[in-house]
């Protein structure tokens, strides 16, 4: 009798723990979106993801971008420079921000992508928000498409969570560092 409990209380740890990990992959949040957390270095996320990590060239040189394939979804992130000390050489490079058109992300308050710019006023209400028109959205598609980022910030964690809207409709999700305005 008692190795019957003993084995049904493993196989309960083991189900509850895969469930765990299932959850942090397609999880969104102010500070992650699924495995991707803001300020892990590249070595980091080469070792949860199994991938090295290719870099586009960037001719501005301040953020390093890189298109990444996980779990059947694709990523694009972005690294900035950590400084040593004296600010002469980098240090490393962590992740600065993480976007995704991944349609099983959402967050605790299952918000993800195909959601109305509606449903996340609704249950964001009580938090700080700031809803801004693309500027460039002339340029990007049909004029008659209206684009709108639902930016949430969470000042404690020095972070946004982006929601990019076309025509009222969430098409992707980003977190970044927060620098102030």
């Amino acid at each position: 009798m008692k190795k019957i409990i003993l084995v049904l209380l493993i196989a309960l740890f083991m189900n509850v723990f895969a469930h765990g990990q299932e959850a942090n992959v397609n999880f969104i949040s102010t500070m992650r979106i699924g495995i991707f957390k803001i300020k892990s270095t590249v070595a980091e996320i080469e070792k949860l993801t199994g991938q090295k990590i290719k870099f586009k060239p960037n001719p501005n040189g301040y953020l390093d971008t890189a298109k990444i394939k996980y779990n059947n979804a694709d990523y694009i992130l972005c690294f900035s420079k950590r400084y040593t000390e004296n600010n002469t050489t980098p240090e490393v490079k962590e992740l600065y921000a993480v976007s995704s058109t991944n349609t099983t992300l959402k967050t605790k308050s299952s918000i993800g992508i195909y959601n109305t710019k509606n449903e996340i006023l609704n249950k964001y209400d009580k938090y700080d928000l700031r809803i801004n028109n693309d500027w460039n959205f002339k340029e990007k598609g049909n004029v008659k498409d209206k684009v709108q980022y639902i930016i949430l910030y969470d000042y404690d964690a020095g972070t946004t969570l982006t929601f990019e809207t076309t025509n009222r409709v969430v098409n992707l999700v980003e977190v970044m560092l927060y620098e102030g305005e």
